[in-house]
């Protein structure tokens, strides 16, 4: 069915992964061809199980929305270039979902050019020194100046 289909891959007619839960929820129409096993599953899935974690109703996304979402979170203006499952974990907070969302966020990151090159670099990049100003610059001393008596 087409609810276990990668972002990369087209569903059939070139259809979106979620067309045929679209379909029951708009129509009450099951696919042509389904099973009973499959029609029980597309209830399930219109009844409210799909994934709503935190109570965030979610947006399902097609395979070139999903790309788009990736590139951005990952490379965009905010993206850190996190490993793929600190990547899955961002767009999920994001309110976005797709099936297999973690392992194409994994290959992903796999095709990142600049993760490839930095990612053995583990030191840190030199950074500006910043001057630090003591409120009570001679506190330490404990010099007495006054004169010794007799």
């Amino acid at each position: 069915m087409a609810h276990c289909q990668q972002v990369e891959e087209a569903g059939a007619n070139g259809k979106p992964w979620y067309h045929d839960i679209r379909e029951y929820l708009k129509k009450g129409a099951y696919p042509l061809g389904a099973t009973k096993n499959d029609k029980r599953m597309l209830r399930r899935l219109a009844d409210g199980l799909l994934p709503k974690w935190n109570l965030t109703l979610l947006h399902c996304m097609d395979d070139q929305e999903a790309q788009e979402i990736m590139e951005e979170v990952h490379e965009g203006t905010f993206g850190t270039h996190a490993n793929g499952h600190a990547l899955a974990h961002k767009i999920l907070q994001a309110g976005y979902y797709w099936t297999r969302m973690e392992s194409n966020c994994c290959q992903h990151v796999k095709r990142c050019m600049k993760c490839q090159m930095y990612a053995d670099n583990i030191y840190m990049a030199p950074s500006i020194l910043h001057n630090l100003t003591s409120p009570w610059p001679f506190s330490m001393w404990g010099l007495d100046i006054s004169p010794c008596g007799d």
